[in-house]
C-alpha cells in the first residue's frame, strides 16, 4: 500500500509541474504593467521598498469602471472624463455599456450600441486612454452580466434540462408523450435527449398529497397558502418556544417521504446567505402521537436560487397528518409547501446543480422502503420507440405501472443585462468551447479585429455572473462518459430528484454529475475565454461566479485568469450586499495565493444605497476592512460617463441608487489623488511578498456552497482555503510545512467537512503525511464517486486504513515523517501542535513576509477605535509605515521571547503597517508627548464661493456647521469648498508643535503663512507644523470641502428649472442637512 501511494505521489507531482505553466500565464505587453510579476513581489526587502511605499508605481493605483449609459455618449465628454480620471491618480478604466438609468438633460444624437458611431466612440476612448497613459479594459459584452449578445443563436445559448412525465399501466403502451416545458417558444429550440421508463416507485403519484384540513398559528391564511389559493404570506419572526406553525390532515392515511419548501431566497431575499430558519416537521398518527421527520436549519443559499429545497423524511406509516414548525429570526415570505408520499433525494436541487446552496445533511442517511426508490437495473432507454412528434409505441417487459420520462434540453432564455437593446441577446453556452468562441468573436474579437485593432485594447473583464445555472450542453453525454468512464443517460432521473438504488449511491452519482458540470464550466468556458483573450494580447480577469452563484469549484476556474477579482459593497449590513458572506472574498484571495497570482482585485465601493454623502474616510474604512480579507487592488464602482462639458453638477445617469459616484463633478474630485495614493500604498505593501497563514482549510471533495466567511476562527491565526485541484496538483512538503510552488507555507491541513472523499484525495493526503505534513481530519464515512466501481472502493478502503487505521481520537499519530490528528477541534489542534498565535490584540490584521522583513497591515475592529498594545510573532526592527501620509517612524518594542509588543493608537477608520525589518537595528525611540494645549481663539473669516446663496464673506467667533450659520436657507444648504482664515501667535518654548483641527467634515487643505502644507482627509485631522511656524503672527488658512448632499436636498424641493444641480438618483427633499465645515476645536499642542 505504501509503495502504491508513494508512486501515485510522484505522478501527481509531475502533473503539478506540467500544470504550473497553465496557471501562470505570461503577462501581456501593455502600455504599462497590468499587475506586478512574481519576481517583483518576491525579491528581498530593502531600501527600494521605502521609496516604493512613499511613491508607489502606477500599477498599484486603483482603476475604475467607466459606464456608458444608454445613448448618453459624446467624444468631448469622453475626453473630459478620461483627463479627470488620469489627473485623479486612477491608472485605468474598464468600459461597460449599460442601460440602467436615465437620459442626460439636453443630449442629442444618441449613440446606439454596436453601431458605427459606437465603434468610433469606443475607438476614441481607447485613443484617449493611450494618450493619457491609462490602461483600457472592456467588459466582455454589453451590460455587466455576463457573456452574451445578439450574435448568440439559440443552439449556442445556455441550455437546461427539461422533462415531462407520463404514468401508464400495462404491457402494450401506445400514447403521445407531452413535449417537456418550457419549450413552446421557437427560441427555446427544444431538442430531445432520451425517453426513459421504469416501474413506478411506491408512493409516487407524481403529485403532492391532498389535504382536507389546515390550521395554523395567528391570523395567517394558512389554508389558502397550503392549498395554492394564495401565492405568498409574510410571517413575522418567531422563536422555538412560539414558532410559526401549520398543521394539516390528509384525505387518507399515508406515508410522508419528502417535504418541499419554496426557494430559500424567496423567503427573505436579503438574508438568503444566512437564512436563520429552522424547520421541525412531525408526522401525526391517529392515536394522537407525533413523530419527528425533519429537524433542520435551512442551509446557506445564493441570491439567484430559484428552486425549492426538499427534505427527505424517515417513513412513518399511516400518518393522518403533518405539523410543520418554523423558527425564523427574520421575516419569512412563505409560499406553497408541498408534502409528498414519493421519495425524493434529500436536498437534490443543490446536489444536482440546479442551485447553489450548502448541502443539507440532516437527512443524508435517511433510508426509506427500497420499493420507493428506482432500481438502476430497471431504468430502460426506450428512445427508439418514440417518433419525433412524441408518439410512443412500446411493448413493456412486464404488465405493471410504468413511469415514462421524456427528457430534452432547451435554450434557458438568459440574456446579457442590463444592456442597450441593440446589444442584448442570449447568454452563450458556458459548458462548451463553441459558446465562448462564438461570443468572443461577436464582441471583443469584433473590436480587436476592427475598431480596436493594433493593440488598442489592453484587457478583458468577465464581470457579474447573473445568469443562474446551466445543466446541459449538446455534447454533455460524451463529456460525462469521457470524464467518468460510465454512461450518463440512465442516471438522469437522479438529476430530477429520484433516488436510484439508495440515497448513498445517488449522492455519489450527483457528485460525479456536479464535477463534470464544474469541469466544463472551468475548462470549456473560462479557460477558453482566457485563451482567446491572451491570443489578442489581453489581460484577462474574472469576477466571482463559481461557489458564488454557479455550483462549481469556488477556486479552480481562477487559475486561468491573470488575476482574480471579487467585490465588496457598502454600507455594512447583517445580510445581503453589505455582509461578508455576500461575495466570496476570502476564497478569491485563497485562489490567487494558491495558484500563484500576485493580485486580488475587487470591484470596490458598490452599493444599493447611493446618498451623495460618500467621502474618503468612509470609503477608506470599507477598503481597509476588505484589505484584511485579502483584497490587494481596487477597481472603483463606478465612474459614469458624462457626455457634457457645461453641465449642472454633480451629474450621473446611473440609476437605482447604485454605486459610489466617482465623477469629475464631485466636490472632492480635486483631492482624489490623496485617496488613490493611500490605496496605492496599501496595494504595494499587500502585493509585496507572500501572505502568511498557519492553517490550510480543505473545502472537501463534494463541491458545496462557499464556506461561511464569518466562521469563528481562533483569534490570532490566519488561514487559506484549499480546493481539490490545488491539493492534488500544487502541494508538496518542505521541512514539515505544506508548501506551494511559489513558496507559501502552512503548518497543517485542516479538513472539517469530509463525509465523502475520493480515493485520489486520500492517497495524496497519505503521501503528504509520509513526507512530513501534518493533517487534522477525521476519517471519511464513504467514497464520493461511482467512478472505478469496486477498484475505487478498494483504493478508498486501503487509504482510510493506512491513514486512520492506527489513529487514536484526540491524539497525535505519527505516520512516516508526518502527523495525523483526529477527534480534535481546531482550537484543540492548535494547542496540541503547539502553534502559537501570530498576533495578540483586539485588532484586525493581515501578515505578509519576504526575505528580510515581515509586515502586518493593522486596523481597529469594525467601526471601532484602538489604543493599546499588540503582540506580533516577528523579529527585526519595528517601524510604523503610515499609508495616509507615507511617513515611516520607528516604534518602541518590548521583547518577550519570539514576540514583539508595540503600542498602537488608531482612530475609527485608522490603519497602519507595522514593519519588522530583519536587517535594521531596533531604535526604541521615546514616544512624542504634548504637555500643553492652546486653543486658537478669535475671529475666523469664512469665504463662500458666489452663486450658491451664501454671503461671500462672513466673520464668526465660534466654529459651527454651515447649516447653523447666519445664512439664507439656500446658503445653509451649501455644498462644496469654503475657506477659513485666522491668525495665531506661536507659543513660547514650543520645540515641537502640532496643529489639531478637531472635527472636520470632510476634507481640510491646510495653508500656513501662504505655504500649502497638506490635505487632511481622515481622522486625525492633525499636522506637525514645527518647521512652518514663525515667531509672532501666523496666518492659518483651512479650505474645507463637503459632499453634495445638502445642496441636493435643497434642490430636490425646487422646481426642476430652478435647480443648480442635476443627477438621476439623489436624496429626498426635506432630508436633515449634514453638519459640514470646520467644527473644531482648533488647537495647538506642544
Amino acid at each position: 500500500m505504501k509503495k502504491t501511494l508513494l508512486s501515485l505521489s510522484v505522478c501527481l507531482l509531475a502533473i503539478s509541474a506540467s500544470l504550473l505553466s497553465t496557471c501562470q500565464s505570461s503577462q501581456p505587453k501593455d502600455t504599462f504593467k497590468a499587475y506586478p510579476s512574481l519576481e517583483e513581489t518576491l525579491h528581498p526587502f530593502g531600501k527600494q521598498d521605502t521609496q516604493s511605499f512613499i511613491s508607489p508605481d502606477r500599477v498599484h493605483y486603483p482603476e475604475t469602471w467607466f459606464h456608458y449609459i444608454g445613448g448618453n455618449v459624446s467624444h468631448e465628454g469622453i475626453t473630459a472624463d478620461l483627463e479627470a480620471i488620469a489627473s485623479a491618480g486612477i491608472s485605468g478604466v474598464q468600459l461597460f455599456h449599460g442601460q440602467f438609468g436615465g437620459q442626460w438633460p439636453a443630449t442629442t444624437d444618441d449613440i446606439q450600441c454596436l453601431s458605427e458611431n459606437w465603434d468610433a466612440a469606443v475607438r476614441h476612448t481607447a485613443e484617449e486612454c493611450k494618450r493619457l497613459g491609462l490602461r483600457f479594459t472592456m467588459q466582455n459584452c454589453p451590460g455587466w452580466a455576463m457573456s452574451g449578445g445578439p450574435w448568440i443563436k439559440p443552439e449556442n445559448a445556455m441550455r437546461n434540462l427539461v422533462y415531462s412525465r407520463m404514468d401508464v399501466n400495462g404491457k402494450e403502451i401506445t400514447t403521445v408523450l407531452p413535449k417537456p416545458q418550457p419549450s413552446n417558444e421557437e427560441w427555446r429550440d427544444y431538442r430531445d435527449i432520451t425517453v426513459l421508463a421504469f416501474p413506478t416507485p411506491k408512493g409516487d403519484t407524481g403529485k403532492p398529497l391532498e389535504l382536507k384540513d389546515v390550521k395554523g398559528n395567528g391570523k395567517y391564511a394558512w389554508k389558502d397558502l397550503m392549498t395554492g389559493k394564495k401565492d405568498r404570506i409574510n410571517f413575522s419572526p418567531s422563536t422555538s418556544d412560539e414558532p410559526n406553525w401549520v398543521e394539516v390532515k390528509f384525505t387518507i392515511p399515508t406515508t410522508v417521504r419528502s417535504i418541499e419548501i419554496p426557494s430559500i431566497q424567496t423567503l427573505n431575499h436579503a438574508m438568503s446567505f444566512e437564512p436563520n430558519i429552522h424547520l421541525k416537521a412531525y408526522a401525526l398518527k391517529a392515536d394522537g402521537s407525533k413523530h419527528i421527520i425533519v429537524n433542520a436549519d435551512f442551509p446557506q443559499n445564493s441570491w439567484q436560487d430559484n428552486h425549492p429545497i426538499t427534505f427527505a423524511c424517515p417513513e412513518v406509516e399511516d400518518a393522518v397528518g403533518c405539523r410543520l414548525e418554523f423558527c425564523n429570526r427574520y421575516d419569512m415570505n412563505m409560499g406553497l409547501i408541498k408534502l409528498w408520499s414519493a421519495a425524493h433525494k434529500n436536498s437534490w436541487q443543490s446536489e444536482a446543480a440546479w442551485d447553489l446552496r450548502s448541502f443539507e445533511r440532516t437527512a443524508d442517511d435517511v433510508i426509506q422502503s427500497q420499493a420507493a426508490y428506482l432500481n438502476a437495473g430497471q431504468i430502460l432507454d426506450i428512445s427508439q420507440h418514440m417518433t419525433a412528434d412524441g408518439q410512443l409505441t412500446w411493448n413493456a417487459p412486464s404488465n405493471q405501472a410504468w413511469t415514462i420520462l421524456r427528457i430534452g434540453h432547451v435554450n434557458e432564455g438568459r440574456k446579457n443585462a442590463p444592456a442597450p437593446p441593440a446589444g442584448t441577446g442570449w447568454e452563450c453556452d458556458k459548458l462548451s468551447t463553441a459558446g465562448p468562441e462564438a461570443h468572443f468573436a461577436g464582441y471583443i474579437g469584433r473590436l480587436t479585429d476592427g475598431a480596436l485593432q493594433g493593440g488598442m485594447l489592453n484587457g478583458m473583464l468577465l464581470d457579474s455572473w447573473e445568469c443562474y445555472t446551466q445543466t446541459w450542453t449538446p455534447k454533455m453525454e460524451n463529456e460525462f462518459s469521457e470524464r467518468k468512464g460510465y454512461e450518463l443517460r440512465a442516471w438522469l432521473p437522479a438529476v430530477f430528484g429520484y433516488v436510484i438504488d439508495n440515497p448513498e449511491t445517488t449522492s455519489r452519482f450527483l457528485r460525479d454529475w456536479r464535477s463534470v458540470v464544474g469541469d466544463l464550466f472551468a475548462n470549456k468556458f473560462y479557460r477558453r475565454m482566457a485563451e482567446l483573450g491572451h491570443e489578442q494580447g489581453l489581460t484577462v480577469v474574472y469576477e466571482t461566479a463559481a461557489g458564488d452563484v454557479f455550483p462549481a469549484d469556488i477556486m479552480e476556474y481562477f487559475k486561468y485568469a491573470d488575476f482574480p477579482m471579487c467585490e465588496f459593497w457598502h454600507p455594512y449590513s447583517t445580510g445581503y450586499v453589505g455582509s461578508l458572506n455576500f461575495k466570496p472574498i476570502k476564497p478569491t484571495a485563497s485562489a490567487a495565493r494558491l495558484y500563484g497570482k500576485t493580485r486580488v482585485a475587487a470591484e470596490s465601493f458598490t452599493s444599493f444605497d447611493l446618498h451623495w454623502n460618500e467621502h474618503f474616510e468612509m470609503l477608506k474604512d470599507y477598503a481597509d476592512y476588505h484589505f484584511i480579507e485579502g483584497v490587494t487592488h481596487n477597481v472603483f464602482h463606478t465612474y459614469t460617463h458624462n457626455p457634457q462639458i457645461g453641465f449642472l453638477p454633480p451629474g450621473t445617469s446611473m440609476g437605482s441608487k447604485i454605486g459610489t459616484p466617482f465623477l469629475r463633478g464631485q466636490t472632492w474630485w480635486p483631492y482624489m489623488k490623496e485617496f488613490t495614493t493611500y490605496l496605492a500604498r496599501c496595494s504595494y505593501m499587500l502585493e509585496r511578498g507572500r501572505s502568511v497563514s498557519d492553517v490550510l482549510w480543505y473545502l472537501g471533495d463534494e463541491i458545496s456552497h462557499k464556506p461561511d466567511q464569518e466562521y469563528p476562527f481562533p483569534a490570532g491565526y490566519k488561514y487559506d482555503y484549499c480546493n481539490p485541484d490545488v491539493l492534488l496538483n500544487r502541494l508538496s512538503v518542505k521541512d514539515g510545512y505544506i508548501v506551494t510552488p511559489e513558496g507559501l507555507s502552512y503548518r497543517f491541513l485542516w479538513i472539517p467537512e469530509n463525509k465523502r472523499m475520493l480515493p485520489e484525495t486520500l492517497e495524496k493526503l497519505y503521501s503528504l503525511i509520509e513526507q512530513g505534513a501534518t493533517v487534522v481530519a477525521n476519517a471519511p464515512q464513504s467514497i464520493a464517486t461511482l467512478v472505478g466501481g469496486e477498484q475505487s472502493q478498494t483504493r478508498f478502503d486501503q487509504a482510510v486504513k493506512a491513514i486512520w487505521g492506527t489513529a487514536k481520537q484526540g491524539a497525535i499519530t505519527h505516520l512516516g515523517k508526518g502527523r495525523l490528528l483526529s477527534g480534535a477541534t481546531l482550537e484543540e489542534a492548535l494547542h496540541m501542535l503547539d502553534i502559537k498565535p501570530d498576533v495578540c490584540g483586539d485588532v484586525r490584521w493581515i501578515h505578509r513576509q519576504v526575505k528580510g522583513a515581515d509586515w502586518y497591515f493593522v486596523t481597529p475592529l469594525k467601526q471601532a477605535s484602538f489604543n493599546g498594545k499588540v503582540k506580533f510573532k516577528a523579529q527585526g526592527a519595528a517601524e510604523l509605515w503610515n499609508p495616509v501620509t507615507g511617513e515611516i517612524t520607528p516604534l518602541k518594542v518590548e521583547r518577550e521571547g519570539e514576540y514583539a509588543t508595540v503600542q498602537l493608537d488608531m482612530p475609527k477608520a485608522g490603519s497602519c503597517f507595522v514593519v519588522f525589518n530583519h536587517d535594521k537595528k531596533q531604535m526604541n525611540p521615546e514616544a512624542v508627548t504634548y504637555k500643553h494645549t492652546q486653543s486658537i481663539e478669535g475671529k475666523w473669516l469664512v469665504e463662500f464661493p458666489e452663486g450658491w446663496g451664501a454671503a461671500p464673506r462672513l466673520e464668526i467667533e465660534t466654529l459651527v456647521p454651515w447649516c447653523n450659520m447666519p445664512l439664507s436657507e439656500e446658503g445653509k444648504a451649501f455644498s462644496g469648498s469654503v475657506t477659513y482664515s485666522t491668525t495665531f501667535q506661536m507659543p513660547d518654548e514650543s520645540k515641537q508643535l502640532m496643529l489639531d483641527l478637531g472635527k472636520v467634515s470632510m476634507i481640510a487643505e491646510v495653508t500656513l503663512n501662504g505655504k500649502k502644507l497638506r490635505t487632511l482627509w481622515c481622522t486625525p485631522y492633525t499636522l506637525d507644523i514645527t518647521n512652518d511656524v514663525k515667531s509672532g503672527d501666523n496666518t492659518l488658512q483651512v479650505k474645507v470641502t463637503s459632499t453634495w448632499f445638502n445642496r441636493l436636498v435643497y434642490d430636490a424641493a425646487l422646481p426642476e428649472a430652478d435647480r443648480k444641480t442635476w443627477t438621476i438618483s439623489g436624496p429626498s427633499a426635506g432630508s436633515p442637512l449634514k453638519e459640514y465645515g470646520l467644527l473644531g476645536p482648533v488647537t495647538l499642542k506642544y
